[in-house]
């Protein structure tokens, strides 16, 4: 192990968990203030208690989650230049940025509604601008991923891709528990625990050892500083060029693509809908429906630690002589079917114990996005991969978007429809897309093991030529 990879690994995991500890602490409470405030402002002329469940307050609540999430999507479409800028100028550099305009992006409708009385609620739908300062989400985990392969060999990439998945729903579960804890408190203190968190992962990440793929992992201060500002944008412009000939040109990739924009679209059900329809369902409070969300991170942990490894270890020999790639995609396949079979359990659950089983059978799907990351990886030359990975960040980040504004309109119909057995229609929806995922995915050829040769020796054929 290098000096380099000794200090940036721990780093890595470091700052992946304090990110998404800070993150996942924040919707519970924000959830819980938003419907306060719009409760509120609905029932501004009569005084005293009021239902805060009744349809036009849940109505407005979904749509700011739903168009605050819609927001995103603007920055999103700037993880491949970003990506591309972080390759030549660094990739701990603009990664601490990133951090930093999500600290920024989180902190807008904290000083919102901390003024309920001075600015408007939907003023919230603009924290998107500050997202764009590094490039926000997409590019944090674009960048943790390439950082990865930065400094690893190529047979440790997939492993330490679980590790790193593992760090952060472990930040995931800390995250939702200490919500619902200190939600008892106050609603307003884990979100701003959130915050300094977030400070903190922008420290770690500016720790990071800078490197840059031009460089051959030379400091990137003095790989930029030996470049003149015409060249560097003509190599940035020359990299975007490379990367539509890429996504466009490869059919492969272009269906990866397709399916991983899917998959973000039906994963995403969960964690945007799953407060608001527990609340309203079955009568649960903000803070207890956030230790749902922690049963369910937990169990994924527990996929990614223990089940996934001791399932492709202890399987039939018959399955052990397949190539790396087709192990990866039967497993993305049994993923996807529980994925889909979880959503539908949630969307027809008539009691709570039905929807609880529902969560953690969408938990077994554990997994699917580094798998289908690893499969995407094959698909590429090594000198590829990051491009691959910014385009399936920014799909991702895409998908969950546009699924805010989806399943806050599809949520409303449920409303409408005046029945209880309706308002888990996103994540009936959400499971039906997951079906047309797996049919996409079955039909997506991969590398046979007569054509599979180790990553490695690729890549050392790569450098003898």
């Amino acid at each position: 192990m290098t000096i380099t990879t000794k200090h940036a690994i721990p780093l890595i995991y470091l700052t992946s968990f304090l990110f998404l500890f800070g993150e996942t602490i924040q919707p519970a409470p924000r959830i819980a203030i938003y419907e306060s405030i719009v409760c509120r402002q609905h029932y501004a002329s009569s005084p005293g208690r009021h239902d805060c469940k009744v349809a036009p307050v849940q109505e407005e609540l979904a749509l700011l989650n739903g168009i605050e999430r819609l927001s995103i999507i603007i920055p999103s479409i700037l993880a491949i230049p970003f990506a591309a800028l972080a390759d030549r100028y660094g990739h701990s550099l603009i990664l601490a940025i990133a951090i930093f305009g999500v600290f920024l992006e989180d902190g807008w409708p904290f000083l919102i509604t901390w003024f309920p009385d001075v600015f408007p609620i939907r003023l919230i739908w603009l924290h998107f601008v500050f997202s764009c300062v590094g490039g926000g989400f997409t590019v944090i985990v674009t960048l943790l991923h390439v950082i990865i392969a930065d400094v690893v060999s190529a047979e440790e990439r997939t492993r330490m891709f679980f590790q790193s998945r593992a760090a952060g729903v472990a930040a995931s579960i800390a995250g939702y528990a200490c919500s619902g804890a200190l939600m008892r408190v106050s609603d307003f203190l884990p979100w701003a625990v959130g915050l300094g968190t977030l400070v903190l992962a922008t420290i770690t990440a500016a720790m990071i050892p800078n490197t840059t793929v031009e460089a051959g992992n030379k400091p990137a201060d003095e790989e930029v500083m030996s470049k003149g500002w015409a060249e560097r944008f003509r190599s940035t412009g020359e990299a975007l060029e490379n990367v539509a000939k890429l996504l466009i040109g490869n059919r492969q990739v272009l269906a990866m693509l397709i399916l991983v924009f899917m998959c973000q679209l039906g994963f995403d059900a969960g964690p945007l809908m799953l407060s608001i329809y527990v609340s309203k369902r079955y009568g649960w409070s903000f803070s207890n429906a956030s230790f749902l969300s922690a049963l369910e991170m937990s169990v994924e942990l527990l996929m990614l630690v223990l089940i996934l490894p001791l399932l492709t270890k202890f399987l039939p020999a018959a399955f052990q002589r397949l190539s790396p790639s087709t192990k990866d995609k039967y497993i993305a396949e049994w993923s996807l079917v529980a994925l889909a079979v979880g959503q539908l359990c949630l969307g027809f659950a008539p009691v709570v114990a039905v929807a609880i089983l529902g969560v953690v059978i969408v938990a077994l799907g554990a997994g699917q996005d580094s798998l289908l990351r690893s499969l995407a990886t094959e698909m590429v030359k090594p000198s590829e991969i990051s491009t691959i990975y910014s385009a399936i960040t920014m799909l991702r980040a895409i998908g969950g978007s546009s699924s805010g504004p989806i399943y806050a309109w599809l949520y409303s119909v449920g409303l409408g429809l005046k029945s209880e057995v309706w308002l888990g229609l996103p994540y009936v929806a959400a499971g039906l897309l997951f079906l047309v995922a797996l049919g996409l995915l079955v039909c997506l050829k991969v590398t046979d093991r007569e054509g599979y040769e180790p990553i490695g020796e690729r890549q050392d054929e790569d450098g003898d030529a």
